[in-house]
């Protein structure tokens, strides 16, 4: 994904297309299961808007899990280098060093901090510049974390031992978010193995008993139940992804 002006994130145009090849491929494979011709999965195709916006909010939603991920890193950083009695200007230097040498180069902390010292060198005061990169990244954590910069250094003395405590408040929060995410990463990988499950029983009949099959195709009443069971795997499927807090 690429990173807009405004801090947004913009897919591809390989990720576009990636996006509606599995869809048409998903048309055609539930065409030819449930209804034996692959002519019939145009019908689906519609329904690509809403897939797109559920795919896009996955890949989102994984970049900022990224984002706050690195997010950590810099934080550290930042307050490693208050301790050894370095400005919020400093620290803010050394940290998108220590980003570039530990980073990719397209990870979003790496690009924020750059654009936020080439501001500083441009003599935009670092208020301004950590506010606007709050902005633009949009996450409470670093908006919190700003904010006790800002006021850290609006008050003057011991800068560091006025960030310590609120540096580990947030570091445990995102590590308590991610131990979460843990428990029920298994439990999403097996929803997912199951919701696989009732395709491959129809494919399974199809190869292996076609002709237990057939009475299923070519006719109304066939048509309308293979409807009916496409219909309920699909509101199940979704039931699934909302208990899961998969975020679609």
């Amino acid at each position: 994904m690429k990173l807009t002006n405004e801090g947004r994130y913009r897919l591809t145009f390989f990720e576009h297309l990636q996006i509606a090849l599995l869809w048409v491929g998903i048309c055609a494979a539930a065409g030819w299961l449930f209804y034996d011709t692959i002519l019939f999965s145009v019908a689906g195709w519609p329904g690509y808007l809403l897939f797109f916006q559920k795919i896009y909010k996955l890949k989102v939603n994984k970049e900022k899990k990224q984002m706050q991920l690195e997010f950590k890193d810099v934080m550290l950083s930042i307050y490693s280098s208050l301790s050894a009695g370095a400005t919020v200007e400093q620290s803010l230097r050394r940290a998108w060093e220590d980003m570039g040498r530990s980073l990719r180069p397209e990870a979003r902390m790496l690009q924020e901090l750059e654009i936020l010292n080439r501001k500083m060198e441009r003599n935009i005061s670092m208020t301004q510049g950590l506010e606007e990169m709050a902005e633009r990244c949009g996450d409470e954590d670093l908006e919190s974390f700003v904010q006790i910069l800002i006021l850290g250094k609006k008050q003057g003395g011991n800068l560091a031992l006025f960030v310590r405590d609120n540096v580990d408040k947030i570091q445990r929060r995102i590590e308590t978010s991610y131990e979460i995410e843990g428990l029920i990463g298994a439990k999403r990988k097996e929803f997912l193995f199951m919701s696989m499950i009732p395709a491959a029983i129809v494919l399974y009949m199809r190869l292996f008993s076609p002709e237990f099959m057939a009475v299923l195709y070519g006719n109304p009443v066939g048509a309308g139940l293979m409807t009916a069971c496409l219909g309920l795997y699909i509101a199940v499927f979704c039931l699934g992804i909302k208990i899961l807090q998969l975020k679609w």
